[in-house]
């Protein structure tokens, strides 16, 4: 029987001159968090809020420009299968589809004073559709000037504080070339931490993909690359310990229209930055074919308890102004909400318990005002996708997601249980699709190997909105990464 593979929890040293958090390859969120837990367990500097996160997080530097120093990253293999319905998602290049698939990836890590490069391809191998394919996966060139970086990545980002959802980026597709500039670390100011990341990215599609936003439905749409600039901010009020507050923000715009603007550097580039919060400001702007999202977030962390609670609340459209805001908070909204607590016996023995719930589908505000369906919202024909794939949350189409686990970790020794609901896009069908599953979630270490694994029993009951038809699906996947070092 072939397994699946999730892939997390990456830690690598790069030489003696400076120290990562975590190096993490972010497939699926089984195990990518042991940082959030020492968080939690106190082990981990309490001003990071977890929020603004690439696949590496710089801690520390210290500058030294007497030679280079080359680290070999650990190889990753992740492979999954399908045995009946394309299922899954938070596993990067992956799509969702019935069958075996596989992602290889290996990598090195050059630093040379404040410059920092990585080359971690992906190469991903489909059998159902006989499909191959080599991206870039978690590469970059960086420039660490304090505790700002800039440069050029298409590593994986995850905004927000959700574990498993996050309404606005994520693991769900393959990253996506984007230059940035943000904190690689808290910057403290009078009235607290601030974290921040502001990006300018190229969103491509692939035509003989289906769409993972259309629920795999064929459409003839736009296929040109889109321009995506996006931001994340997070404050830690200096006054309330614990307390991180947030916001995120996209807009999208189809390249061909954005090279075409005969405008400033800001205006054309940045437009998130300057955008108006209500309709009334900003009539004109659903003539230029562009989309745009936006949350706030919320994480209050609980070291005392060993604990953590969060929400991200999110909308894909304009209020009308103010009082449409107040009297309709339910239209074109999404939320997610959250908790985590540890039962340590020591530094690296505890149970881990969490519970997350996400919301996409429409309200009944939809019967007099639809809003489209979230990520769905009608000027950009691909929706909120890259290579197809949804990059915020990825059970995506309208769907609503609870899921319950309970996990005992002992160091990289870890066994998990999972209960899992998914509804998909409830608003307006006869028939109600529901996914219900259960898990197990082993991962093991072998001498320098690290292997993950992941199971669900999946029932689903009117699969694909069709009356009576119930069936049984087994999705898996099995990690193996090498520590070359």
């Amino acid at each position: 029987m072939r397994f699946i593979f999730a892939t997390f929890n990456l830690l690598i040293i790069l030489g003696s001159n400076t120290t990562l958090l975590a190096q993490q390859y972010a497939l699926e969120q089984v195990n990518s968090n042991s940082s959030r837990n020492q968080q939690l367990l106190s082990n981990v500097d309490s001003n990071i809020s977890f929020s603004v996160r690439a696949n590496s997080i710089l801690l520390q530097s210290k500058v030294s420009w007497e030679k280079p120093s080359l680290t070999i990253l650990s190889i990753i293999l992740t492979q999954q299968l399908n045995t009946r319905n394309p299922y899954g998602w938070n596993d990067g290049p992956m799509m969702q589809a019935k069958g075996y698939q596989m992602v290889a990836r290996p990598g090195v890590n050059m630093r040379y004073g404040v410059f920092e490069a990585q080359a971690a391809p992906e190469f991903l191998y489909s059998g159902a559709r006989s499909y191959t394919k080599l991206f870039p996966g978690q590469s970059f060139v960086k420039a660490h000037l304090g505790p700002i970086s800039m440069g050029v990545s298409s590593e994986n980002l995850w905004w927000g504080p959700g574990i498993n959802s996050s309404l606005l980026m994520s693991n769900n597709a393959s990253g996506f070339l984007h230059g940035f500039i943000g904190t690689n670390k808290p910057i403290k100011t009078p009235i607290g931490n601030i974290e921040f990341n502001i990006i300018g990215a190229r969103l491509t599609s692939y035509i003989k993909l289906l769409y993972e936003n259309n629920y795999n439905q064929i459409r003839n749409i736009n296929d040109d690359w889109r321009y995506l600039n996006a931001y994340v901010v997070s404050w830690q009020p200096k006054w309330v310990k614990g307390l991180f507050l947030g916001m995120t923000r996209s807009l999208q715009q189809y390249g061909d229209k954005v090279q075409r603007q005969q405008t400033g550097f800001v205006s054309k580039y940045l437009p998130v930055l300057g955008l108006a919060i209500q309709k009334t400001n900003n009539f004109g702007d659903d003539s230029l074919d562009r989309d745009q999202l936006a949350s706030f977030f919320l994480r209050w962390l609980l070291p005392k308890s060993n604990a953590e609670f969060y929400v991200e609340f999110g909308k894909n459209d304009y209020g009308y102004n103010v009082r449409d805001y107040l009297m309709a908070p339910s239209h074109s909204y999404a939320y997610t909400v959250g908790f985590r607590k540890l039962l340590p016996k020591n530094k690296e023995e505890y149970v881990q318990i969490e519970g997350e719930l996400t919301q996409m589908s429409q309200s009944p505000d939809a019967m007099v005002r639809s809003a489209g369906n979230w990520y769905v919202h009608g000027q950009i024909g691909q929706g909120y996708t890259h290579q197809n794939q949804i990059i915020g949350s990825g059970a995506g189409f309208g769907a609503n997601v609870q899921t319950a686990s309970a996990t005992w970790i002992n160091g990289d020794i870890r066994n998990g249980f999972l209960i899992q609901r998914v509804e998909r896009d409830p608003e307006g069908r006869v028939n109600k699709w529901t996914d219900f599953s259960i898990g197990w979630m082993p991962q093991w270490k072998y001498k320098n190997m690290l292997l993950g694994a992941k199971v669900q029993l999946i029932r689903s009951n009117n699969y694909n909105w069709e009356k009576g038809n119930h069936n049984f699906n087994i999705h898996s996947r099995l990690m193996i990464q090498y520590n070359i070092q």
